[in-house]
């Protein structure tokens, strides 16, 4: 259908529009054209309706809350994390705050030390941090056989002091002292620990350092000797030979044997604690000597190899049977061999085990006693005594029906000297003997202190009568005797000559009052003596004036008994030097009655010394007679000086 005329000119007045620059808004125009849809608008105010739309925004700020805080919460973790990171990294690498490796321990002691000797440590520890070190606290802990420096028989485990603070920079000393005990050449590890804390916590770091000391040498020499080889069942000695190598005195020593088996307890010059394994020895000075023989036997198969254990410290505190720290301990191997031919030794028919005693000038008698315990006869017996020690005099020795090797020091006794030697039959003893006496005093030389003599005997023999064996056997067995030291007292009056003035006519006279001088005098030969006491008795009409010189000397007088004392305490040897010899005077005077007239007046009673002596273990003693007027070995003395006159 063709448009219509209305429809054309709709269409030109549009392209009109269209091209025209005055044309109107079109768009304004189309909206207008065709927006004519009715629209149902309010003219008055009504409620929102928000049932609908509340639950919406509800959720979404929860959702956006939950959120916020879930990443302020792992933001905080990250921080915790990278904050202790950094302040692990500074503490253990330095930097600002604290380092471990900021603190320096220092010890300066020596290094090596003789066992049973103080030792001090120096201990400094310097802080190089930036920050103060607070409540810092040492702790020293020593190793076992280590004692208290004021209390030798008290274990020293740990050493604790609270240093306090130590600034910035700052550092702090402490000597600590120990002695320590242990075996030749044994490291010995000191471990130094430091406690500390920082300003701003409540945690204990700590630091600690070790430190090591070689004991160079035993407190206390510790040697057995006896025989490496015995026969099952034969009686012998092991003398066990203490010395100390201490500068300080060791307190409460406890020796401690512990014996294989098949070893049998005879005896011992000491008397054992309970089990008859240990010994309480005491005190031992610095360089003093203790010495003990056990006697006893060992039985066994042949070839069996024992072994023997002795231990020696310091007396335990809570068990006086036991070692509480232990200085030295050693081994004794000793091989046990088929029973052949046993020997003993005697001297003067004592008891075989123990050291003898000897006296200077004094001759002594020794036996050798021999037996087959073979079942079998021998042939061919020598028997060998060698003698040696300080005391030993070859001038004196009697080797009876022996020969006297006096190049080697050797008494041989064989088929020559003894014709039954040729053949001992099975279960056959016997014994030879001979005598000796020791060096007198006066020969001995200056330097030789506890002189002993040592007899080693030792025989052998040829099994021949058994079908294919040949073969030759062996014993040995050895003494020996200790020399015991003499001491000697002397004494004098003196009146012109000594520390004091005396008074009084010379004669004396009746009724008139004199004054005199007592000189004491005492000498030791080869050993020291302890607990050496003088005692005398003063009449009753000699009376004490209280005067004694040196002042230094323990005199003292009982007005009850009249006894006057003189402890002498301990002596050196050799004092038989005037240099070294003890002597002390006090001063006596006297009142004579006229019953006296005619005779000399006793001013002092027969003395008496007594002491024991260190290396024997015997009582010493001497005397010194009374003591008169008569002062004859004064210069002034005159004869008939010493009577009494009226």
């Amino acid at each position: 259908m063709p448009p219509s005329s209305e429809d054309n000119s709709y269409i030109d007045e549009l392209k009109k529009t269209l091209y025209s620059r005055n044309a109107p808004d079109v768009r304004t125009r189309r909206k207008l054209r065709f927006n004519d849809t009715a629209s149902d608008v309010k003219t008055t105010w009504e409620e929102p309706k928000v049932e609908t739309v509340e639950p919406v925004l509800n959720k979404h700020y929860e959702d956006h809350s939950m959120s916020y805080l879930k990443k302020i919460l792992f933001g905080s973790v990250i921080f915790c994390v990278v904050a202790l990171g950094l302040g692990a990294y500074l503490f253990f690498n330095g930097g600002n705050l604290i380092s471990a490796n900021n603190i320096d321990i220092t010890i300066n002691g020596p290094v090596s030390i003789p066992g049973g000797t103080p030792v001090p440590l120096d201990i400094i520890v310097t802080n190089k941090n930036n920050v103060d070190l607070q409540l810092v606290d040492l702790a020293v802990d020593f190793p076992a056989g280590t004692t208290d420096p004021n209390d030798s028989t008290k274990e020293l485990k740990n050493y604790r002091e609270l240093i306090g603070d130590i600034r910035a920079g700052g550092m702090a000393m402490r000597t600590v002292r120990a002695i320590m005990f242990g075996e030749e050449n044994m490291q010995k590890s000191i471990v130094v620990t430091v406690t500390y804390k920082v300003k701003g916590t409540n945690s204990l770091f700590s630091k600690n350092k070790s430190y090591d000391v070689l004991i160079n040498s035993s407190p206390i020499g510790l040697s057995v000797d006896t025989f490496k080889e015995v026969s099952s069942g034969q009686e012998y000695d092991m003398k066990v030979n203490l010395k100390s190598n201490s500068q300080e005195t060791l307190k409460n020593i406890v020796f401690k044997a512990i014996y294989p088996f098949g070893y049998s307890f005879i005896s011992s010059d000491l008397k054992p604690l309970a089990g008859n394994a240990t010994w309480k020895i005491g005190d031992i000075p610095p360089g003093a000597e203790r010495k003990i023989i056990i006697h006893g036997k060992l039985t066994g198969e042949n070839n069996d190899d024992r072994v023997f254990r002795f231990a020696v410290g310091a007396q335990s505190s809570t068990d006086a049977r036991n070692i509480g720290t232990q200085y030295v301990a050693i081994e004794q191997d000793m091989i046990v061999q088929k029973p052949f031919i046993a020997l003993t030794m005697s001297v003067d028919n004592d008891r075989p085990g123990a050291d003898y005693i000897g006296q200077f000038g004094q001759g002594d008698s020794v036996e050798i006693n021999w037996s087959n315990n073979l079942p079998v006869a021998v042939s061919n017996m020598v028997v060998t005594a060698k003698i040696s020690g300080s005391a030993y005099d070859k001038s004196s020795v009697q080797p009876g029906k022996g020969y006297f090797k006096s190049g080697t020091d050797e008494i041989v006794w064989n088929q020559q000297t003894n014709p039954e030697f040729s053949s001992i039959g099975a279960g056959e003893s016997g014994t030879v003997s001979f005598r000796l006496t020791p060096k007198n005093s006066d020969l001995l030389s200056g330097s030789v202190v506890n002189p002993i003599i040592q007899i080693s005997a030792n025989v052998s023999a040829d099994r021949t009568q058994e079908t294919n064996v040949s073969s030759n056997l062996s014993a040995a067995v050895s003494r020996t005797i200790r020399i015991a030291s003499s001491v000697s007292l002397s004494g004098r009056v003196a009146r012109t000559v000594g520390p004091f003035v005396n008074t009084g006519p010379i004669p004396v006279k009746v009724e008139k009052t004199t004054t005199f001088t007592v000189i004491w005098d005492v000498d030791n030969t080869s050993s020291a003596v302890g607990s050496a006491v003088v005692s005398a008795t003063l009449p009753a009409y000699v009376k004490w004036l209280n005067s004694v010189s040196p002042s230094t000397e323990n005199v003292t007088y009982d007005p009850n008994t009249g006894k006057v004392s003189w402890q002498v305490g301990n002596m050196s040897t050799y004092t038989l030097d005037a240099q070294n010899r003890r002597e002390v005077s006090f001063q006596v005077s006297v009142t004579p009655a006229i019953t006296d007239v005619g005779q000399p007046l006793t001013l002092l009673g027969q003395a008496t010394l007594g002491a024991t002596d260190s290396f024997t273990g015997t009582r010493l003693t001497s005397t010194q007679d009374v003591l008169n007027t008569r002062f004859s070995t004064d210069p002034a003395y005159k004869d008939g000086d010493g009577n009494v006159v009226k």
